[in-house]
């Protein structure tokens, strides 16, 4: 089975993203590269953003020792 990144809440997705990378920010602060699924009509977009680290909040049951962490 492949891999699936873990699960966190997400205000700029207004709820469950995954959580694809710890990332490193122009101002040196850490962000995270998140990605969600939105349903526009009948049919569902996949969407990407960079996120501060206030952005998100971790979930009860997931496992984020696999995260990776860039420096951009």
């Amino acid at each position: 089975m492949p891999h699936v990144p873990p699960m966190i809440h997400s205000a700029t997705a207004a709820g469950p993203a995954y959580l694809l990378a710890w990332e490193r920010m122009p101002d040196g602060a850490w962000g995270a590269r998140i990605a969600w699924i939105e349903m526009e009509g009948e049919s569902w977009k996949g969407r990407t953003a960079h996120v501060t680290a206030d952005d998100i909040a971790q979930l009860d049951g997931q496992d984020y020792s696999t995260v990776p962490r860039r420096n951009s």
